[in-house]
């Protein structure tokens, strides 16, 4: 159905009518012609019972463009532009409810500065809602809540069916009532927020928004095993799915407890996402992502509910697949122009939604690792912090031109607790929190970044450098000084290793043509031989290449590839080579897509990986306007350094924090192991055209070193550091937040 169509169609009473509804009344949720949004009429004025934000006149209700929140006046229009925001920070996971109030107000006021909506996931604790409440007693403009209730994955995974979870949920829907309303306390529980509720926020309530991005698994196990039939509630009702009946009955919960118990409604909905939504899609590949459907028309409220309710979807560009594979999307042409394949679903969604349709979740992240390819560029990861503004402001063009609700972009703050599919084998997962994976994707969505103490800016500031420990030459060989090593500085933070060459001269521009650098690092105290027909070996297990921007990379010794270890197989690679370590050294690699077949038409889509080795050269200091948060490599010809930092989860550690790493032996794959030190060693040759060493007199073809060499091996040095049980750490907003405040705000 064209739902734009729909809306100009209805009858004066804006009432949408169902045949067929059993139970209940028959009528679904009222909307209003733009018209009558602007007045007042006797549902908005309610009577002596009903105070402002009472059921009678809600602060916020669902038109039929979308929300519509209440003035002096009557109902006015509004275009949600949102934030979600996690209860997570470094060092502590969601459960721990770390964030305090002094955090909160800050936030609040950054978000309220570009945003009139903030979305949480579930209850936070109290700091959150004192500081949202003293944050819209001062502004010009409130900053709406949109308010919503988790649903723990596992325990609804592990149900014979949803309703296996129903009375969990719904307890955990009315406290989510009370908090909303500050009344309430709640106890310690793990893994919640407790304490006294006493900030009622319901003035500035958005909504209520129920569930998570449901497995295709329980919907289905759900559906078989009820069957057919009808929800009548008071305030919503439904004659859907049996899942879809699941849903409706969660939603009454919310919308019983708030009429009864303090005689306020908001308007309702639950989540949804691309896997389940009502659309057919033959190009998807995999048919777990189109198995079943969730329609969130199917769940209406009563003429008891006056708000009404809205349709929720997280909605990426870069999954499922079938963004990337569906013709009719893939060949859409936007408002720009231009192909977009994300516009084309957006469309696509909201023509068969009678809903008003609220993006909930959309965004890309900054991180330096990518995770999924996007056929027009929005790819999951591996994206400046400029570019992530300038992508999320056009996808929120996108959804506003859509005809939709508005979009909350994900999310607020970067989330070190995350993992992504392609690298969360490569680290330990109750200890992400205390270390900054700048590769993993899903921890860098947000517009605020936690910049670790101690990290190098890679902008050429010796002071940075001042603690480093350093490494000098033994010998002063006769050697051309654009190859002289003077010295070696290495660091470290909570986001990788840190390593600054001083040259004895450098050019500006630098000739690469007359210099490379090598630079060691070893974990297994296992002796390789080194790349780049260099003759020589050393304690080394990853290999830094330096021959200036586009052709400079980390190469890691197979047989301590994690790539090859996990997805060798996938990728065609010749193990045998990679076990024994006969390939040497190997491009250092992540999967970004395992290989499928397009249905309709039998295309072979193979695995696909990406050289996220690759190192990327410019200035990674964000005061300064050349500032490229992609930054690996910066050079200063001026003071003759070159500066790089290596992720940690590259040099296959595991945990930085309480220093463990991928175990030495292949068989045993990316099991972990303690370590105390690494080893450093760096040296420099001549390049010929190929970047290969050119040879020279003597047993290696390296033409200075540091520390030195004896014969044909590289010495090294140790390098250790101290552990920790709770990073350091500075907040700074992205480039993001400053494109997005100008496109936002304008």
């Amino acid at each position: 159905m064209d739902r734009r169509r729909f809306l100009t169609t209805l009858g004066a009473t804006g009432a949408v009518y169902t045949a067929g509804c059993s139970g209940g009344s028959e009528t679904r949720t009222a909307v209003r012609s733009s018209t009558e949004s602007a007045q007042t009429d006797g549902r908005d004025e309610g009577g002596p019972d009903s105070p402002n934000g009472t059921a009678g006149r809600p602060s916020v209700r669902v038109g039929e463009e979308g929300f519509e929140r209440r003035t002096d006046s009557g109902y006015e229009p509004m275009t949600v532009r949102g934030l979600n925001i996690g209860m997570a920070k470094p060092g502590y996971f969601p459960g721990s409810a770390a964030i305090t109030r002094e955090e909160y107000d800050r936030w609040l006021e950054d978000i309220g500065a570009i945003a009139n909506v903030i979305r949480t996931y579930t209850i936070h604790p109290p700091a959150f809602y004192r500081a949202l409440s003293a944050y819209n007693a001062a502004a010009d403009s409130p900053l709406y809540l949109l308010q919503c209730t988790w649903v723990p994955h596992d325990p609804l995974v592990r149900a014979a069916d949803a309703t296996g979870v129903s009375d969990a949920v719904d307890r955990e829907l009315r406290r989510t009532v009370d908090v909303v309303h500050g009344s309430t306390t709640l106890p310690e529980r793990a893994g919640h927020a407790d304490g006294v509720y006493d900030a009622d926020v319901h003035d500035a309530l958005l909504g209520y928004l129920f569930g998570i991005e449901w497995p295709p698994s329980v919907v289905a196990q759900t559906n078989r095993r009820l069957g057919e039939g009808s929800y009548a509630g008071s305030y919503v009702e439904s004659d859907g799915t049996a899942f879809e009946r699941w849903l409706a009955a969660r939603l009454e919960t919310v919308a019983a407890h708030g009429s009864t118990t303090y005689g306020t409604q908001a308007p309702v909905g639950f989540v949804n996402w691309v896997t389940t939504d009502p659309l057919e899609h033959p190009y998807e590949p995999f048919a777990g992502e189109d198995a079943v459907a969730v329609d969130p028309d199917e769940v209406a409220t009563t003429d008891a509910f006056a708000p009404g309710a809205f349709a929720a979807y997280h909605v990426y560009p870069y999954y499922p697949d079938l963004l990337n594979e569906t013709p009719a999307y893939v060949n859409y042409v936007d408002h720009r122009g231009e192909h977009n394949s994300y516009a084309g679903y957006l469309d696509d969604l909201a023509d068969e939604t009678d809903l008003p349709l609220l993006v909930a979740e959309f965004g890309v992240p900054s991180s330096r690792g990518i995770a999924h390819r996007d056929v027009d560029g929005r790819d999951q990861g591996r994206h400046s912090e400029r570019a992530q503004g300038e992508m999320v402001a056009a996808m929120y063009e996108d959804i506003v031109e859509a005809e939709t609700a508005g979009g909350i972009a994900f999310t607020w703050q970067d989330e070190w607790f995350k993992r992504t599919w392609n690298l969360d084998a490569r680290s330990v997962p109750h200890r992400r929190p205390y270390w900054s994976n700048i590769e993993t994707p899903e921890q860098q969505f947000g517009l605020l970044a936690f910049d670790p103490d101690g990290s190098v800016s890679l902008s050429g500031r010796a002071s940075e450098w001042r603690d480093a420990a350093r490494i000098e030459p033994t010998t002063r060989t006769e050697v051309a000084s654009v190859r002289r090593l003077d010295e070696v500085r290495v660091s470290h933070s909570a986001e990788g290793l840190a390593l600054r060459v001083t040259l004895g001269t450098m050019s500006a521009p630098v000739e690469w043509d007359r210099v490379g650098v090598l630079l060691t690092v070893g974990l297994r105290g296992v002796e390789t031989g080194l790349p780049c027909n260099t003759e020589a070996t050393a304690l080394a297990d990853f290999v830094v290449n330096l021959r200036g921007p586009g052709d400079s990379r980390l190469l890691v010794h197979s047989s301590y590839d994690a790539f090859a270890r996990e997805f060798g197989s996938e990728a065609g690679l010749a193990l045998d080579d990679y076990r024994d370590g006969s390939a040497g050294y190997v491009p250092v690699r992540e999967p970004i897509n395992r290989g499928y077949t397009v249905p309709p038409t039998g295309k072979r889509v193979p695995f696909e990986a990406v050289e996220t080795g690759q190192l990327t050269y410019g200035n990674g200091d964000p005061s300064d306007p050349a500032y490229d948060s992609l930054t690996d490599v910066h050079v200063d010809e001026s003071d003759r350094t070159i500066e790089l930092r290596l992720p940690w989860v590259l040099l296959n550690v595991a945990d930085p924090s309480t220093k463990q790493r991928i175990a030495s032996a292949w068989a045993d794959g990316l099991d972990t192991v303690s370590f105390d030190t690494v080893t450093v060693g760096a040296a420099t040759y001549r390049p010929d055209g190929t970047g290969a060493a050119r040879a020279v007199d003597g047993a290696t073809n390296l033409t200075h070193s540091a520390p030195g060499q004896s014969d044909d091996r590289l010495a090294t040095s140790e390098y250790g550091w101290e552990t920790w049980s709770q990073p350091e750490y500075s907040e700074r907003r992205k480039q993001s937040y400053e494109v997005l405040r100008k496109s936002w705000t304008r």
